[in-house]
């Protein structure tokens, strides 16, 4: 604790320390001061109490007087001394435990020298008539002998035996023994804490235990309400505001507990280091509102957590601050957990904590980082290519999990919600008397998420209000964002007149055009977003009379306050920002001349800091890529709009390359359906100059994209055209885009021209090597990546050369340096796993052993987070076959068993990644018994192979038909031969009658 003597928390802590402080009296007569320590036991000198008969001792606690009996004195005489000897402490039980009262908490040491204390007791020697509560203000001036010195404040009769509160770090450091003369009044004794133990054995132990995170004394003295403040702010509370969208967005509706929100506190009270969740879902499925609750919960648990602000993080003058106060709390013993919205467009910020707390974390820490997202890919491969960057993927992405959650309410029916949903908005609303159409809790089974039922209900609400005959409608949101441009003309009128320039049809939708502005170019300060309207109205309007933007920038603040700042909130739910996008570009007259539009809200010169001018640029354009269709659920796949927003889009990227090109690259890289992006980048990046390309170059994604194809397109370009250099360095440039060219084409379908490249990346990283052991890495690389291209062309002769010469270099790199990275201790596997395959193809089935049995120990000395599981499930499975092959049964059942448990366990972290890939693993254990003639085991397994595949969606892939197929015969055959398995032979008749089509 680090708050001044006058402080708050401090004032508090005082306080509290007078709650748990008792006057103890003995036949009517004062003794002297004690304090709690636990509900039902104290502390105080034994001088105070030694000598009082059995039964004669009380105190006042609460307002009631209670009895004491003395458990034990140390030492338990006074002895020779003028005064009673060290420790001179005595516990003492109470008749009746205090009802609200946890005891002070207890300090681990002695105070340090020049430490400023306080104690607490009773004295007669205060203003008014007897005993009366009395407080000392001291510093510490040092050890004397096995006590501690106090000095500056008088100390007097009656604070014997009373508690001496450090208030640094919030705790009681000891127990005050005497004045420093006896017959004086010039400061005093303590009692170190520690010799508490000795006097009480255990009992420190049990106070310390007692205060935690979420009790009064520790929230107190370690400040959690400053700290939560500090870094999420104010606790939430009611936000000024109730259009129809707002409604909608900040929890109108109580929250309907969710199956999830147990899972996630599972998660945070795990004692492994699971740091990262995934939570993903469509818009408007609830994961902001069940976040936010999963906040108020643990917060109410003695948490710290909240949602990591943009402007904090974003901010480089602030995110420094802001990532200090973290480490800070969880230095303090703190639990905490950061919740980041739109992960996707927050993968620097998310990088940089992780990477802060790594580097300064604290022993024993809780941390949760929960992300929210509307996908779980690529948002992955993005994370590792962060965390990759910073060498910390060891550790941040251990245990690292997803969790989908489900578009519907599992506990609660639509119909049911929606019918609630239209109670609470009838009432908030004012409009009691409307009354439910039946129509609504028949049909709300078909709306796509929560928020589409919500939806209906409030579109219903507001029509009903109006006098209007409510209709069932195929989008809900559309209706709703109705209701809100109508709300935003309302309070135009009422400020402006009805007979300015936003009056009419043209100027309403112009109105139109100038609210959507602050959900393009969102956290813009009062200035900068005037500026823009007064812009956007000047460049999409040139043929309409001027408007007050400062009104017009003040009607929006008065509908959409920030919580922080003067800023305007962008319009939430995101869904309905993307519906009024469309809606606005459908309509020419509500985005005048799109292309300056467009120009206008993408311009952010007029912003004083580069790092706030790219996050605008991505902000805006990855609201208009969510418009134009790059999400999963709720896309809106053909809409009139999406031709003018290519078409203007695309003029403005041609206006301004350099600066737009590359946001785009980086928006596309994290959303899904990124091909529709590509279209406007790719004719600019077939003729641009080098320098764009360059600018390009870093942001293209280095794992399987919708960017694949653009990414070969510009590496295709800069080899052509870009000068790296004829020195080593310039050359070992142009050998890493071959590389990176190579894979790009070969995820392209290009598989040919890939071989191509990859041959000339190994002669390159070949001639490089010659000169320079540093290049061995790379030529490794190099030859690994024409082995595995030559393998999936056939060529098994060739691959296999290569491949035996990029494992030679690996071995070498490994012996030759013990610490080597991960990275290459997983591309060693990577290409161990491939030359076992090809080995195995040539029948050498012992070498193919050998070699898998390498790739399985090299994945292993790799920690769990940066280990690549793809590659380690590869080796364990190819192992697996090679022990069969070599007749070693027993041990290649070892290897697809433990393949089939670790990918349970990555089923249960990211199932939509590895739950499709069980079935098949279980089928190749399952084959397995089966040559090892273990038949009702091999039975089991394969039963559950059957079931898992059945459960999965339907696929119409005919390889997993025919598998399915092959493992339902050897079930019928098993469960002939197998007589306590016969009773299940129908169902698996049944499984394949509908396997076959056919009907039973």
């Amino acid at each position: 604790m680090t708050n001044s003597p006058d402080s708050e928390p401090v004032e508090r802590l005082r306080i509290l320390t007078e709650r748990h402080v008792m006057d103890i009296w003995a036949d009517g007569a004062f003794c002297g001061t004690g304090f709690l320590v636990a509900p039902d036991t104290a502390l105080t000198c034994a001088h105070v109490v030694a000598g009082r008969e059995p039964g004669s001792l009380t105190a006042m606690i609460e307002g009631r007087s209670v009895a004491l009996d003395v458990v034990r004195l140390m030492p338990e005489a006074k002895g020779a001394g003028s005064t009673y000897g060290f420790p001179d402490l005595a516990e003492l039980r109470l008749a009746e435990p205090a009802h609200d009262l946890q005891g002070v908490w207890l300090g681990s040491a002695a105070p340090t020298q020049a430490t400023s204390v306080s104690v607490h007791g009773f004295s007669g020697h205060t203003l008014e008539p007897g005993i009366q509560p009395d407080t000392l203000n001291l510093t510490v001036a040092g050890r004397s002998g096995r006590f501690v010195r106090l000095q500056w404040d008088q100390v007097v009769r009656g604070f014997s035996g009373g508690p001496v509160l450090d208030t640094t770090t919030g705790r009681v450091c000891g127990v005050l023994k005497a004045s420093r003369h006896e017959k004086g009044m010039s400061g005093g004794w303590l009692i170190p804490v520690d010799a508490v133990e000795e006097c009480s054995p255990g009992l420190l132990e049990r106070n310390h235990a007692a205060h935690r995170p979420g009790t009064v004394w520790f929230d107190t003295a370690r400040d959690r309400g400053g700290r939560q403040a500090a870094l999420f702010g104010p606790d939430p509370g009611p936000v000024a505001g109730n259009t129809p969208a707002q409604m909608l967005a900040r929890g109108a509706m109580p929250f309907v507990d969710r199956p999830e929100l147990g899972e996630l506190k599972n998660w945070c009270y795990a004692r492994d280091d699971q740091l990262l969740r995934l939570l993903y879902a469509p818009g408007g499925s609830g994961k902001t509102r069940l976040s936010a609750e999963l906040c108020g919960q643990l917060r109410n648990m003695g948490w710290i957590a909240g949602f990591a602000d943009r402007e904090s993080l974003g901010n480089p003058l602030r995110q420094q601050q802001w990532l200090d106060n973290l480490t800070a709390a969880l230095g303090a013993g703190f639990p905490c957990l950061v919740v980041f919205d739109y992960a996707q467009a927050r993968l620097a910020d998310i990088s940089a904590l992780m990477a802060h707390v790594h580097r300064h974390r604290p022993d024993g820490i809780t941390l949760r980082v929960l992300l929210l997202a509307r996908s779980e890919q690529p948002l992955w491969h993005a994370l590792r290519e962060e965390f990759e960057a910073q060498y910390i993927e060891d550790w941040a992405l251990r245990g690292a999990s997803s969790l989908r959650l489900p578009t519907t309410l599992g506990a609660k029916d639509p119909a049911t919600l929606v019918t609630e949903a239209f109670g609470q908005f009838a009432r908030l609303l004012e409009c009691p008397w409307v009354r439910m159409p039946p129509s609504l809790a028949l049909r709300a089974g078909r709306q796509d998420s929560i928020l589409g039922m919500l939806a209906a209900a409030l579109d219903a609400v507001l029509t009903l209000r109006q006098g209007e005959e409510w209709e069932e409608s195929d989008d809900p949101l559309a209706r709703i964002c109705r209701h809100e441009i109508t709300g935003w003309y309302t309070l135009l009128e009422d400020r402006l007149g009805k007979g300015g320039v936003l009056a009419g049809r043209t100027g309403r939708l112009m109105a139109e055009g100038l609210l959507l502005v602050p959900t393009l170019a969102r956290w813009r300060d009062r200035s900068e977003l005037t500026t823009l309207l007064t812009s956007v109205r000047g460049a999409a309007f040139p043929g309409q009379p001027p408007v007050n933007a400062a009104a017009v920038r003040g009607c929006l603040r008065a509908l959409y306050p920030s919580a922080e700042g003067d800023h305007v909130a962008p319009l939430e739910p995101d869904r309905l920002g993307e519906i009024l996008v469309r809606r606005v570009l459908a309509e020419p007259e509500s985005s005048g001349d799109e292309v300056a539009y467009l120009r206008a809200t993408l311009d952010v010169t007029p912003l004083r800091e580069e790092r706030a001018r790219t996050r605008s640029v991505l902000e805006t354009l990855d609201v208009l890529a969510r418009a134009r269709g790059c999400t999963s659920v709720g896309r809106v796949a053909d809409h009139p709009a999406h031709a003018v927003l290519d078409q203007a889009l695309a003029q403005v990227v041609r206006e301004r390359p350099l600066v737009l090109v590359p946001a785009l690259v980086t928006v596309a890289a994290r959303v899904p359906h990124a091909e529709l992006l590509v279209g406007l980048i790719e004719p600019v990046l077939e003729t641009c100059e080098t320098d764009l390309l360059l600018l390009v170059e870093p942001r293209l994604p280095g794992y399987p994209s919708g960017l694949s194809a653009l990414s070969a397109l510009v590496l295709r370009r800069l080899l052509q055209s870009a000068d790296p250099g004829s020195d080593d360095s310039g050359r070992h440039v142009r050998l890493r885009r071959l590389r990176r060219y190579s894979l790009r084409l070969e995820e392209s379908g290009h598989r040919d021209e890939a071989v191509r490249a990859a041959d000339e990346a190994v002669l390159l990283s070949r001639d490089l090597v010659r000169g320079s052991a540093r290049y061995k890495a790379d030529y490794a690389a190099a030859l690994h990546n024409l082995s595995l291209l030559r393998h999936r062309s056939g060529e098994t002769e060739p691959a296999l050369g290569l491949s035996v010469e990029a494992v030679s270099l690996y071995r070498e790199l490994v012996s030759g340096d013990p610490g080597t990275r991960h990275r290459t201790l997983m591309d060693m596997a990577g290409a161990l796993s491939l030359l076992a395959l090809l080995r195995l193809e040539d029948a050498q089935v012992n070498g193919a052993a050998r070699d898998a049995a390498e790739g399985v120990m090299r994945c292993e000395q790799v920690p769990e987070g940066a280990r690549e599981d793809d590659v380690y499930l590869a080796c364990l499975e190819t192992l697996a076959e090679c022990r069969h092959r070599t007749g070693r049964p027993q041990e290649a059942l070892t290897s697809s068993l433990q393949a089939v448990e670790r990918l349970e366990e990555l089923a249960g972290l990211r199932p939509s990644r590895y739950l499709a890939r069980l079935p098949e693993t279980l089928q190749r254990h399952g084959f397995g018994l089966l040559r090892a003639d273990c038949l009702p085991e091999a039975y089991k397994v394969l039963s559950r192979a059957a079931t898992e595949r059945a459960a999965l969606p339907l696929r119409s892939s005919p390889r997993l038909r025919e598998q399915q197929a092959l493992v339902l015969r050897v079930l019928l055959r098993l469960s002939d031969e197998l007589d306590e398995f016969t009773h299940e032979r129908s169902s698996w008749l049944r499984m394949m009658t509908v396997l076959d089509g056919r009907t039973s």
